[in-house]
């Protein structure tokens, strides 16, 4: 090969060099000047910086073995002209997505487009003639895959901004203020690396799924139901119903997810275990009759009591859509240990006001029903008195709440400690981020937690894991201690706290995580409960017509001025002047 023949090839590549050595450069500009500043950014930033970088250094290398070869073969050097080029920006400024901004988005996308349009005749280009000085093709792979990557992220990106325009237009679901959340997901920062188990999940990886429940068990990542939310709105309906049908319960647990999807997903699971449940029980009585041995009596029996939670869970949905009650939606299902249950009275995904019922000691999901019509008698009560807002009233069994019995002595399941409320606080947080990231944008609406007995611990150390983010309002009842000492360290102000303690109710006095609730000096309001029997105090906070049940629905629906105060003949200094101290905790004064 001549130098003379080097000399031409050189003379080809410098003119392509400088035709294409810039290609990258718009779409770092509009990184840098206007589509996209904060959440994960910095990281996409510098993914483009890099493949940016490579291109011009794979034309800096091709250039320099051809300069090389031809000083070799004796022509003169021609030297290699420059490449490398600056990106000048202005100061970049959030957009109105949190960060991202729709029209400057479109125009890097159609920045990676061109690039990807245009290097892959600059790859074919390289190859083609270093391979004709028997060079090394390595630059020309290397431009073919930086064409590839600008392909597939303009892809991803266009998909991505489809749903910001569709939510802006009305004509999506996804609410446009979450987006920043989620568009760059496979950039943004990423807590326990969510991003990759969000696409393992997505190709069907039962274990990235699991391992990604676990993730949000712990609440560690008040951006992990935002991001949930995101990549289930990016993926097609055929694979998103592929994924219900292959793991209906792991699906419906994911926080974050449309609650109507939660409910589709967890009904299938329901029907599932059903089915499988009474063809296991069937079989082991009929194996019995054959056999009669003791072990498959014991087998039996705990097929049967399995079977009792599912037709339990299923009797508990049953009013749901009759009666002028609203459907009931399974938000989360799981048989296992304790079982976990989370129903809505209504679609807390469109509802105004949404008020999360946190049960205490003892609830587990073989006894869960009375939790679901705690949450229906509240759901009515406060439709009767919520002036046209739409209400759902949701019943969260999502952790291990302590159990009466052995398990009381035990210092990670006891009652008298905080392990298992701090266990829970993660997955109340988690499925609080949930609600915030599906539902739909309304500038009023409201978001109310109630914690009831040891379930106002939890909502306590929630709280702590969201400040100011977990509930517009907090209702107690029947609270022996938050786990604060003051109102206003749940994050809300101390008028938005709200305590109710029956005055016979010996837990309400207790104080044993941190300050009661029920001291002034805790800086809460205190509404009306009405006395009961001693045994059934701490109990009665949902009794049908109950100063207390239509108190609680006046806060939840934020009618303050509505509350019922106690009458003067039930003044209980009149009938015990020695209770008076005590009973009078109970009322808002």
């Amino acid at each position: 090969m001549s130098g003379t023949a080097a000399a031409r090839t050189m003379g080809r590549l410098a003119a392509a060099a400088a035709a294409h050595c810039a290609d990258l450069d718009p779409a770092a500009r509009l990184t840098a000047a206007h589509a996209w500043v904060g959440g994960g950014a910095p990281r996409f930033a510098n993914d483009l910086a890099r493949h940016r970088a490579a291109l011009q250094s794979a034309l800096e290398s091709a250039l320099g073995a051809v300069s090389a070869l031809a000083a070799r073969q004796g022509s003169p050097s021609p030297g290699v002209p420059q490449v490398r080029t600056s990106v000048t920006v202005m100061v970049a400024t959030p957009g109105p997505y949190r960060g991202v901004d729709p029209r400057a988005m479109g125009g890097l996308i159609a920045a990676l487009d061109t690039a990807a349009g245009r290097l892959p005749d600059l790859a074919t280009l390289l190859r083609a003639e270093l391979a004709a000085l028997c060079l090394p093709a390595g630059d020309g792979l290397t431009v073919a895959r930086i064409a590839a990557w600008a392909a597939e992220q303009a892809r991803d990106l266009r998909r991505r901004l489809d749903l910001i325009q569709r939510a802006e237009d009305g004509t999506g679901l996804v609410p446009a203020g979450l987006i920043g959340f989620g568009l760059f997901g496979a950039f943004a920062a990423d807590p326990g690396d969510a991003g990759t188990l969000l696409r393992r999940a997505a190709s069907g990886d039962a274990g990235a799924l699991t391992a990604l429940l676990a993730l949000q068990a712990r609440g560690a990542d008040p951006g992990l139901a935002a991001r949930v939310h995101a990549w289930w709105r990016a993926l097609p309906q055929e694979r998103r119903d592929e994924l219900v049908a292959a793991a209906p319960g792991g699906v419906g647990s994911l926080d974050g997810l449309p609650a109507a999807v939660r409910d589709r997903a967890n009904r299938l699971f329901l029907t599932a275990e059903k089915a499988r449940l009474t063809a296991e029980c069937r079989r082991l009585v009929a194996l019995m009759g054959r056999t009669g041995e003791p072990g498959v009596l014991l087998t039996l029996d705990a097929a049967q009591r399995a079977l009792d939670k599912v037709l339990l869970v299923e009797r508990a949905l049953a009013p749901g859509g009759a009666g002028g009650l609203p459907h009931a939606y399974l938000l989360a299902f799981d048989p296992t240990g304790l079982g976990r249950l989370v129903v809505s009275w209504g679609d807390p995904d469109t509802a105004d006001t949404t008020v999360t019922y946190v049960p205490g000691l003892g609830s587990r999901l073989d006894g869960a029903d009375g939790d679901v019509e705690r949450a229906r008698q509240l759901w009515q009560q406060c439709r009767a008195t919520a002036t046209g807002r739409r209400v759902a009233s949701i019943a969260w069994l999502g952790y291990d709440a302590p159990q009466i019995g052995p398990a009381m002595i035990t210092p990670g399941t006891s009652v008298a400690t905080e392990a298992p409320a701090t266990a829970g606080a993660g997955a109340l947080a988690s499925f609080a981020d949930g609600l915030h990231a599906a539902h739909r944008p309304a500038s009023d609406a409201r978001n109310v937690v109630l914690g009831h007995s040891y379930g106002s611990l939890v909502a306590g150390k929630a709280a702590l894991l969201r400040p100011g983010r977990l509930a517009d309002e907090f209702v107690f009842v029947g609270s022996p201690g938050v786990g604060v000492e003051h109102a206003t360290d749940l994050g809300v102000p101390a008028a938005h706290v709200w305590v109710g303690e029956a005055g016979n109710d010996p837990v309400a006095y207790l104080g044993r995580f941190a300050a009661d609730p029920g001291d002034a000096s805790f800086g809460a309001r205190r509404f009306f409960v009405q006395r009961t029997l001693i045994a059934d105090a701490h109990s009665s906070y949902w009794n049908p017509h109950s100063a207390s049940l239509l108190n609680m629905a006046m806060i939840v629906n934020g009618r303050y001025d509505a509350l019922i105060q106690p009458k003067p003949l039930e003044r209980p200094e009149l009938l015990m002047p020695e209770l008076a101290p005590d009973a009078l905790r109970g009322w808002d004064r």
